[in-house]
């Protein structure tokens, strides 16, 4: 069923994708505070920001098979709870376990909170068009991501930061609200044609024995990882250790960055129209290495350098909506749930383990080896580095479509 979805249903679907984004990135915003009130370290602050991520993982596999069999809507519909509860948890915390907890709740409740709006606009809406929408959606929903920066962070100046995260619910329980007054329009059933092969696991096979499929793998883990790591968490702490930046600057570098995002996913949604997928993921992956390595060796940047790296950084790392583009073309529709979400899985894998990576090599190297916190970031940095040269040398070999 291949249908013209209209705009206001697409402001909806990047309604649920900012919710993910605020929640992912929201924990960047204020770490020194959760530092100090939980008295945590740089290896158990990796891990809580991690956290989500894996979580949001590991439900990618069981989201997938959900997506195909039921309506999409429904699904998203279901898994906000989740969300609405871990929020609840995360600004009634008092100890670092429910930390855990909280974060992992909203990881499993955002699991569906991009894919699920893919899915629907690769099942149900005209396949000319998917780009552009997905643009729309990973665009406007990357909004989430700049207002858990500098306003999330200024909010919770003013009222707290238990009182900050109570206070998005309300955006979480209109969701709810307004996708329950949809389900309840016939126009959005969207029904499937159920069948045996979308019932059962045969299609993971022709996934993971996929060549192509293979080879992007480490690109799905490494891409967007080496941008959410830094937006969601460390980019704080760096600006703030390495650079010395003061927090106004530090809230206002993470916003451009944030933004920037926001209208390079609007860019590539576009780009994707004029060079093939394949050459406009290796080329932005180049640019992504170049900029970690300027933040990895050069010390004391001045702010406005700060401000033109970070955005740039923003802006090129937005090329991860191509490597979903490009595991789209692979697979046939009727399994495109599966083929997506699987993707998803090591796309967020990839920044949990980032996350806590970093945060493992800055604490050992601190605590352990006695070296400075610039040495310790730059190490961390120029890991990530390495690993992202390695999954270009992969994507090299995949076939363009």
């Amino acid at each position: 069923m291949q249908k013209k979805i209209s705009l206001h249903f697409v402001l909806c679907l990047s309604l649920i994708y900012f919710i993910s984004q605020f929640n992912r990135a929201s924990l960047g915003a204020i770490p020194e505070v959760i530092i100090k009130e939980f008295l945590i370290n740089n290896e158990q602050l990796g891990r809580l920001g991690g956290i989500f991520f894996l979580s949001f993982a590991l439900v990618q596999i069981p989201i997938g098979i959900l997506l195909d069999r039921f309506n999409p809507l429904k699904v998203i519909f279901f898994m906000l709870f989740f969300i609405f509860i871990g929020s609840i948890f995360i600004s009634l915390a008092t100890s670092y376990e429910t930390l855990l907890l909280a974060r992992s709740l909203q990881g499993i409740g955002c699991g569906v909170c991009l894919m699920g709006p893919l899915v629907i606009l690769a099942k149900y809406g005209e396949k000319k068009n998917f780009s552009k929408y997905s643009g729309y959606v990973m665009g406007i929903g990357g909004l989430g991501a700049l207002a858990a920066t500098k306003p999330f962070y200024f909010l919770t100046l003013k009222i707290g930061w238990r009182e900050g995260f109570l206070i998005t619910t309300s955006l979480i329980v209109f969701l709810i609200i307004f996708i329950f007054i949809l389900l309840c329009n016939r126009k959005y059933k969207f029904p499937n044609k159920i069948n045996k092969q979308r019932l059962s696991f045969k299609s993971y096979i022709s996934i993971f024995s996929n060549k192509n499929f293979l080879l992007m793998l480490p690109m799905s883990i490494f891409g967007y990882a080496s941008f959410a790591f830094l937006l969601t968490l460390w980019g704080n702490r760096y600006l703030s250790e390495v650079q010395t930046l003061r927090v106004d600057i530090i809230s206002d570098v993470l916003m451009l960055m944030a933004l920037f995002w926001t209208l390079g996913s609007i860019f590539f949604g576009y780009l994707e129209k004029i060079f093939s997928k394949k050459n406009i993921v290796i080329v932005s992956t180049f640019f992504i290495t170049a900029l970690l390595c300027i933040l990895a060796l050069v010390e004391n940047l001045s702010p406005i350098k700060n401000y033109i790296i970070f955005s740039l950084f923003g802006f090129i790392g937005a090329y991860t909506l191509i490597v979903i583009s490009h595991y789209k073309a692979l697979f046939e529709t009727k399994i495109v749930g599966k083929v997506l979400t699987t993707a998803n899985l090591f796309n967020f894998g990839g920044v949990f383990f980032v996350q806590w990576l970093t945060g493992f090599i800055i604490h050992l190297s601190v605590v352990e080896f006695n070296t400075t916190k610039v040495l310790a970031y730059k190490l961390s940095f120029l890991t990530v580095v390495f690993f992202l040269f390695i999954s270009i040398f992969l994507y090299f070999k995949t076939d363009d479509v």
